[in-house]
């Protein structure tokens, strides 16, 4: 599974809004901010953000007070959630039994991909953007 730039871009933006916004009328965070810690480009993290809006993960205001806050607690949003909408699929290995593109209708390692695929899932699923906050790796 190659995991797209948008999505860790998203992930790492999640977290820095998290560690450095309120949930109630406190700061906001603006996309400088992010972009310069983060060392991103505002115009990717725009179209990032702006998806991430859209799918009501976080909310922004403009202006010069504007910026970007959680829309939830941290530990509501999960890694899956943003995966959604961040990556066009979301499974390890592109294989389906009742995809037209498979030749192999009877294929015996179909049960291995599917448990792999299951497993990411379930992973993505349980991590909650909070965890990934409090955790001290690199993303």
């Amino acid at each position: 599974m190659k995991i797209s730039t948008k999505t860790r871009y998203g992930l790492r933006a999640l977290v820095y809004i998290a560690e450095n916004a309120g949930l109630g009328d406190e700061r906001l965070v603006r996309i400088k901010e992010i972009s310069e810690a983060q060392k991103l480009s505002v115009q990717y993290l725009e179209q990032i953000l702006f998806k991430l809006k859209k799918a009501k993960i976080i909310v922004g205001k403009r202006g010069p007070s504007g910026g970007y806050k959680l829309a939830r607690k941290a530990e509501d949003i999960s890694v899956f959630e943003v995966f959604q909408i961040l990556e066009a699929d979301v499974r390890a290995v592109m294989c389906d039994k009742d995809s037209e593109k498979c030749s192999q209708i009877d294929c015996k390692t179909f049960y291995l991909w599917e448990k792999l695929n299951d497993s990411i899932m379930l992973i993505l699923k349980e991590t909650s953007i909070q965890e990934l906050v409090l955790n001290e790796r690199c993303l």
